[in-house]
């Protein structure tokens, strides 16, 4: 049974399509309505829906504002736009804002029904997907007890060592056309610590679920290669990759373009969807399928690549190998990349971590004096460079992180030495000095809100222009520095204000609800027992019998 919510500021408009689908035989079980986006907001937030229809233009929050707060926090929840205007700037930032479909009032009933139906259809296509491919993988077996194909191939990829007749049924279930072509093996690395759209951290037990969920998603979008995701060690996720038999002097360009696809394709869609990083590595491809265990060697050697360029997330094995020779090039990515890691607060990664790789690598050049100097010299002034950068407006003295004095009269061992010691120290000394400035930034975020609370046409985006950070970057934020999410923040201000004007004053709940930021005194009401735990005249009421 499905969920609607409808968006208009008609009242007459949302509750005729509310009543009108309720009637219909989509299998719609409830539909909410709401007066304008920041309700709309709300009940996103305290509920699941399954489809959002919104009008476009309203007064306060447009529906272009509604689709971008949506797509910010529920990137994959369906919205069709319904409007009273047939403008082809409306229709088309809609379209980009992911809508489905876009209606001009006065909608024909029938349209309205092809359109939700087809949107509902779609959801319960994908949940039946994820429910089959669920199933496939934990059951996978063949007939009359013979190993399945999923648990052949994790056993060949992961092991290696395959006993005779389990390799000869494995080279009998691939019989055929099925060995024609080309294996590929992608070692998949999500972070599952964190994830999902509230971002909020997994415990382990809630891992393995997310786990399941990344293989469904991984196997639906490698299905053009024939593509298989089984369960690794850990984390890891193990694709393997089947690609029909290229035509004479098409494995070039071609097949790599596609490889270029895969890695791209995993690490979007587990973000888009799951709101996971993700380390994907892929292995080089073989038209023998006993060469898996090879192939998934050179896919974790690649995934490897990822603590010398924390910046990037897809690595391909062929590519590694020949950027094992190190150039200036690559040398100035890598150090731009570590600074950036470093400037996003992300610290310094343990003994094996990017640091410790970029010593490493300039630890290999000691026999060349010249080299190592220049390689040298562009780290550690580029590390010094970022703390000037965040240190200056601080008001602090960071003389003694100056290369010409923390380096000075040391040889080629001895610099490598004091590196070791130099990195940590700048990170700690960046995340003290990023600390003071988050801090600064957060009470410039909560003291607007204290004052702007009471507006009923506030916005996320209003306080993200206010400290100039986009909407996503304040989210994450505003939850890294309190724990709370930003807008719960602003329902809290505003419930514990009507709570002390419903203590304090005869006003009655529509003055009250006007007064701390709600247009309708039903939504306000709706807020104040969810957030209370009861209705504004029973609080009231419960406290006037205290005092007595």
């Amino acid at each position: 049974m499905h969920k609607i919510l409808v968006v208009d500021d008609e009242p007459r408009v949302s509750t005729g399509i509310k009543n009108f689908l309720l009637g219909s035989e989509l299998n719609i079980a409830h539909v909410e309505t709401a007066l304008n986006g920041f309700e709309a907001i709300d009940y996103l937030r305290m509920d699941t829906f399954d489809l959002v229809l919104t009008d476009i233009q309203m007064s306060r929050m447009s529906g272009i504002e509604l689709m971008e707060t949506i797509y910010m926090e529920q990137p994959h929840l369906p919205v069709i736009v319904i409007s009273a205007h047939e403008k082809f700037d409306f229709a088309k930032k809609s379209l980009r804002l992911g809508a489905r479909d876009y209606l001009v009032k006065p909608v024909e009933r029938d349209d309205l029904l092809r359109v939700v139906g087809s949107v509902l259809r779609e959801n319960e296509a994908i949940g039946r997907r994820s429910l089959a491919m669920t199933e496939t993988q934990r059951g996978g077996t063949g007939k009359a007890g013979q190993p399945g194909l999923s648990e052949l191939l994790a056993a060949l990829v992961t092991e290696g060592d395959l006993p005779v007749s389990d390799g000869e049924a494995l080279a009998a279930r691939l019989g055929g056309q099925e060995t024609a072509g080309l294996f590929g093996v992608v070692s998949i690395r999500p972070d599952l610590t964190r994830g999902g759209f509230s971002d909020r951290e997994f415990a382990l037990s809630d891992r393995k679920l997310l786990k399941y969920a990344s293989i469904n998603i991984l196997n639906e979008c490698l299905g053009e290669w024939r593509g298989l995701s089984l369960s690794g060690y850990g984390n890891e996720i193990v694709a393997v990759l089947r690609f029909g038999e290229p035509k004479d002097g098409e494995r070039g360009a071609g097949i790599d373009s596609q490889l270029h696809l895969i890695g791209q394709m995993i690490h979007m869609n587990l973000k888009s969807y799951l709101n996971v990083d993700t380390t994907v590595g892929i292995s080089s491809l073989h038209a023998d399928v006993f060469m898996l265990p090879k192939l998934m060697d050179e896919a974790k050697a690649a995934a490897e690549w990822r603590h010398v360029n924390p910046g990037q997330r897809v690595f391909y094995f062929e590519d590694r190998k020949a950027r094992e020779n190190l150039g200036i090039a690559d040398w100035i990515a890598q150090v731009d990349a570590f600074t950036q890691t470093l400037k996003a607060g992300s610290g310094v990664d343990g003994p094996n971590g990017a640091g410790e790789t970029l010593v490493l690598t300039l630890r290999r050049l000691q026999g060349e004096a010249e080299m190592f100097n220049s390689y040298f010299g562009m780290l550690a002034y580029r590390l010094y460079g970022l703390l000037l950068e965040q240190g200056w407006s601080n008001g602090m003295s960071l003389q003694r992180f100056d290369p010409d004095a923390y380096f000075r009269g040391l040889d080629a061992e001895g610099k490598l030495t004091a590196l070791a010691g130099y990195i940590p120290e700048i990170s700690a000394m960046l995340g003290q000095l990023t600390q003071e400035r988050d801090r600064s930034i957060l009470a410039r975020i909560t003291g607007f809100i204290r004052e702007r609370y009471r507006d009923p046409a506030l916005k996320i985006q209003d306080i993200a222009s206010e400290v100039h950070f986009s909407t996503a970057y304040l989210s994450y934020l505003f939850k890294r520095e309190t724990g709370k999410n930003l807008w719960d923040f602003v329902t809290e201000l505003r419930i514990e204000e009507a709570k002390r004007l419903l203590e304090t004053t005869d006003k009655k709940r529509y003055e009250i609800a006007y007064e701390v930021g709600y247009e309708s005194p039903e939504h306000f009401g709706r807020m104040f027992k969810r957030y209370a735990g009861l209705s504004p005249a029973e609080y009231r009421k419960e406290r006037q019998g205290n005092d007595g």
